[in-house]
Order: structure tokens, then sequence, then C-alpha cells
């Protein structure tokens, strides 16, 4: 879905004596902060949004259907992000979800989203779910599972996804951990621990020397 820009300048327009008449009031009232300051930090403030929110509500243990408007493709949500991006003016990047969003066509992806003032933030692996073709199961873990063949699988994906970031022009990688235990004695921490440094230390090398690399560590999913 877009939106003519004229479209959104005359809905603001319409808004602006208002808009200003507040704004001065509170220069007046506030007169010990440096406003303008803040606007502008306002202003340059943007965040990425993530590919998969763009689909129906709920979770990803369960969704909620809707009729019609969901986003199908690439393509398609980050013509969505741009529509954000156009009446928030903060929504200047998209983070894309490996395996859920798999680019096919760098190239264009860039051209597109360019068009819409738009770039590729972080890139997000997932080892916290089974992949249709994948030789080894994530039930019991990935970059911390006692299988070193499971590691292995898991440091590989990280490893891919480094590759269509930087095809997409990307500087960083969000890796999603689920490598967490539900009861007491379930897990051995510390090699727990030992073996997701040692993964995370495999695939920090593979990361191009301008990136960025972050860990979201769900403990107990």
């Amino acid at each position: 879905m877009n939106i003519e820009q004229n479209h959104i300048e005359k809905h603001n327009d319409s808004l602006l004596t208002s808009h200003q008449r507040k704004l001065n009031f509170l220069k007046e009232d506030w007169s010990h902060v440096d406003l303008e300051s803040v606007i502008q930090k306002l202003v340059d403030f943007q965040i990425a949004i993530p590919s998969w929110a763009l689909g129906t509500g709920g979770t990803r243990f369960g969704r909620f259907a809707i009729t019609g408007g969901e986003p199908r493709t690439i393509e398609e949500k980050i013509e969505d992000v741009g529509l954000l991006h156009a009446l928030n003016g903060a929504s200047g990047a998209i983070s894309l979800h490996i395996p859920w969003d798999i680019p096919q066509n760098a190239g264009s992806l860039k051209t597109l989203a360019s068009s819409y003032g738009l770039k590729f933030d972080a890139m997000n692996s997932n080892t916290f779910q089974d992949q249709a073709g994948s030789a080894h199961s994530y039930k019991f873990g990935s970059l911390q599972n006692v299988n070193k063949e499971v590691r292995k699988q898991a440091i590989e994906h990280n490893i891919e996804v480094i590759k269509h970031g930087v095809a997409l022009g990307s500087d960083a990688l969000t890796v999603w951990l689920a490598d967490g235990s539900c009861f007491p004695g379930q897990l051995n921490f510390r090699k727990a621990f030992e073996n997701t440094l040692e993964s995370l230390e495999e695939i920090y090398a593979a990361l191009p020397s301008d990136w960025k690399m972050f860990v979201e560590y769900k403990a107990f999913e």
C-alpha cells in the first residue's frame, strides 16, 4: 500500500497551526530546556522494523487470521515499512529474519528499499526452531548443544545470514538464542556457556571488520 506524499503533506498542513501553537506554549513553559536540540534528536531517531512484525497478529506460538492485507513477500514487507516511514519519518530501516525472509535478488531489494528511503539494519538468524531440510534438530539447543554437529549446523546458518547481510548492505548480526532449560539439572550451565562462547567466537570471526554482533539470549525457552 502506498500513500501519495502530497496527501500526507495536506494532512499535516491541516494540523500545523494547532501544533505550532502547542509548541510555542511548550517553549515558553520550558524555557530552561533546549527544545530545538530535543526535537532534532527526535528527528534523527530511527527504529528498524523487523520483517516478521508485518504479518498477522499474535505470536510465534499462535496467529490470528485477518482478511487480506498481510504482506506475502519481502518486497511487500519493504513496501509496508516504506509506508510506516513515510507516515512517521522514524522507520528508516528494515531488519530481515532468515530463513523467514531469504533474499533472492539482493540488488533489486536494495533498489526497492532505497526508493522508500530505507536501508537494511541488523540481520537476524533463527536457530530457535527447526528449519525445513535441516539435518539436525534444535530441540535441545543450538550453539550450546552437546552434539557438535548440531552446533556446526547452527554456526553455518549464522554465517549464511552474514553473507545475505553483506549483499544487502547490512552491518550487524543479531543471534537469537533459545538455548535455555526448563528444569533444574536439565542443563550443565558451565558446559553450555563454554559451547555457546566457542560457537559465538566462530561466528564473530566470520563477521566483516565493520560489523557488530548482538545476542538476544532467551534463557528460559
